[in-house]
């Protein structure tokens, strides 16, 4: 009965630490890139963050005067669980005014 019980228990949380839902993957996404250094130094603390848009290879970042694109880099799974992923920042654009 014991073993039976653990396997279940096994299996059942094999399955709750899967690949995240992709809401709450991207939320992990920008929390980690919001948090990250590299931002901060990126984007002056007077800019105001205006928009984060999803693009293919990433997410754009939109103040009042840049553009940042930063890009996510998946990386292999061992196991199941979150995705993990790796950021680079590219360097800011400015937007013609």
């Amino acid at each position: 009965m014991k073993k039976i019980l653990v396997i279940f228990l096994t299996i059942f949380a094999l399955k709750v630490s899967a690949v995240l839902p992709p809401f709450h993957q991207s939320v992990k996404e920008i929390q980690q890139i919001l948090s990250d250094e590299r931002l901060k130094k990126e984007i002056p603390s007077g800019e105001p963050i205006l928009e984060i848009i999803r693009v293919e290879n990433g997410y754009l970042i939109y103040t009042n005067k840049y553009i940042l694109e930063v890009e996510i880099e998946y990386l292999p799974q061992k196991m199941p669980g979150p995705a993990q992923f790796k950021l680079h920042f590219n360097e800011k654009q400015l937007i013609s005014q």
